[in-house]
């Protein structure tokens, strides 16, 4: 019986909450935890770059600015992450997940510095939450989704809505109200990204997996071609002598072959030889 919560998605719940909630402990008591982390861990260009600070193209996706940040990012992690986790597969979720968060940190790490924001904070779960949505959207296209909390559409609709809408304001080069709307546009990028490699590498190994069968196939009928030529060239005839003269009439080459053809092994692949014969001649 499945989990009513997959792993990977009880363990993202944990880990951005539990640093959420550390940090405002802290803070509570004195101690600027939260500013601290946010300084350390937030998706900064000119820092990551100019101070080969890499981290931050990871450390970005685990911090929050405050509880409605957060609240809204963690429901639509159990809200799209959950049915979407189940259909793919917890590694192939979990690999969605940071591949879309880590490709829309490193789009903004060339995009901004480019719109003249190199010192922007950026900092949320939001660009893998979109590269899930564009995931969910692949595999569940009619489910409507309510838009704006209010518009049902179905998800193959919805998530080009908001992506639409990402690119609207991320043209401005700005993060207006304090949302880095490139970096969720890039979020779904990444998604699309990851499955365009996925595909293409399921394409690979499902052709190598082919031609080795047929490798096989091929290996196993030119095996069985040389056995039943042996018996038809070799063994019929001798075995036709000894029904008309016995076997005191076998010569010590003859009784060899015999003995080496009692000692022959029918191949293992059981191959369609009239039809492998067919194919081989065109």
């Amino acid at each position: 019986m499945e989990e009513r919560m997959p792993a990977p998605i009880r363990w993202l719940l944990i880990a951005n909450v539990g640093i959420f909630v550390a940090g405002a402990v802290a803070t509570f008591f004195g101690f600027p935890l939260h500013s601290l982390l946010v300084g350390m861990g937030a998706l900064v260009p000119e820092l990551t770059w100019g101070h080969f600070q890499l981290w931050r193209v990871f450390t970005y996706m685990f911090l929050h600015g405050d509880i409605w940040h957060l609240l809204f990012n963690m429901m639509s992690l159990w809200m799209f992450g959950t049915p979407l986790c189940w259909a793919m597969g917890e590694r192939r979720f979990t690999l969605l997940y940071f591949a879309s968060g880590l490709l829309a940190g490193l789009f903004s790490l060339a995009f901004y510095p480019l719109a003249g924001q190199g010192y922007l904070y950026i900092i949320g779960a939001s660009g893998a939450l979109f590269g899930l949505m564009y995931g969910y959207a692949r595999f569940f296209p009619e489910q409507r989704i309510l838009v704006f909390f209010f518009f049902p559409m179905p998800a193959k609709y919805a998530v080009w809505l908001f992506g639409a809408i990402s690119l609207f304001f991320a043209m401005g080069g700005q993060a207006g109200g304090g949302v880095a709307h490139a970096t969720h546009l890039f979020g779904i990028l990444g998604a699309i990204l990851f499955f365009k490699v996925e595909d293409r590498m399921s394409a690979a190994i499902e052709k190598a997996v082919t031609w080795r069968e047929r490798e096989a196939v091929r290996k196993a009928a030119e095996e069985l071609m040389s056995h039943e030529e042996f018996y038809d060239t070799r063994v019929d005839p001798i075995l036709k002598k000894i029904s008309k003269h016995g076997m005191e009439s076998l010569t010590k080459q003859e009784k060899d072959i015999l003995a080496k053809a009692s000692q022959r092994k029918r191949p293992d692949n059981e191959v369609d030889l009239e039809r492998w014969r067919r194919d081989h001649n065109r």
